[in-house]
């Protein structure tokens, strides 16, 4: 198959039309073109084309992704889910994100951490809830143990229980009057086992609000 013609597609930029014995066979991005050092006049087989699909689909993929990461840091997991949820097979995917954590761009230990500082800062959390989300993220389970260990200590999820707690009580004032004492302590201590948070520390701090 010979490249017949190589033409800028209009209203998309850096996209060219590549043409295969008079007929748009490609579009490819002018970074695949130079890469491939492609000509009018060359001689594509079937493998050449199916190599330049496959590096135009990482090249597209990878900027999708940058531009995903640039939001906020992503784990590996997030940004594989993203990409396929674009219409990219799995194994482009799975390339573009390797590719990404070579560069740094994505790193699931640093990640973990400021997942779990930002949601310790955002919302009163339990350690057995943010372990949960750590490893739905795609986080290891070894990694998720280390992060918490470093960041998560009894004094901090007692503070953060009886923060949610008393947050809880202030909200539900009106509902409070209206059932009694232990019905009330059960609620809010399922709440916060709900949050995360051990039943120990739940206990302690029903004890500490609404046992005083």
């Amino acid at each position: 198959m010979i490249i017949t013609k190589i033409k800028r597609i209009r209203g998309k930029r850096a996209q060219y039309g590549v043409y295969l014995d008079g007929l748009l066979a490609l579009e490819l991005s002018d970074w695949t073109i130079g890469k491939f050092g492609l000509r009018t006049g060359d001689d594509l087989d079937e493998q050449t084309v199916v190599t330049l699909k496959s590096a135009e689909a990482e090249t597209r993929a990878k900027n999708i992704a940058i531009n995903y990461l640039s939001y906020r840091p992503r784990s590996s997991k997030e940004v594989i889910f993203h990409l396929t949820k674009k219409g990219f097979e799995h194994e482009c995917a799975e390339n573009v994100t390797r590719h990404l954590q070579s560069l740094k761009m994505i790193d699931d230990d640093q990640f973990a951490y400021a997942f779990v500082r930002d949601r310790l800062k955002r919302k009163p959390t339990g350690q057995a809830l943010l372990r949960q989300q750590l490893l739905a993220k795609g986080i290891l389970s070894a990694m998720a143990d280390k992060v918490l260990s470093e960041l998560v200590s009894p004094q901090s999820q007692q503070a953060s229980a009886l923060q949610a707690a008393k947050r809880k009580i202030q909200l539900t004032q009106h509902v409070a009057k209206k059932i009694d004492a232990e019905k009330r302590k059960k609620r809010i201590l399922d709440f916060l086992l709900r949050r995360g948070f051990s039943y120990e520390i739940a206990l302690k701090t029903i004890r500490t609000t609404l046992d005083r």
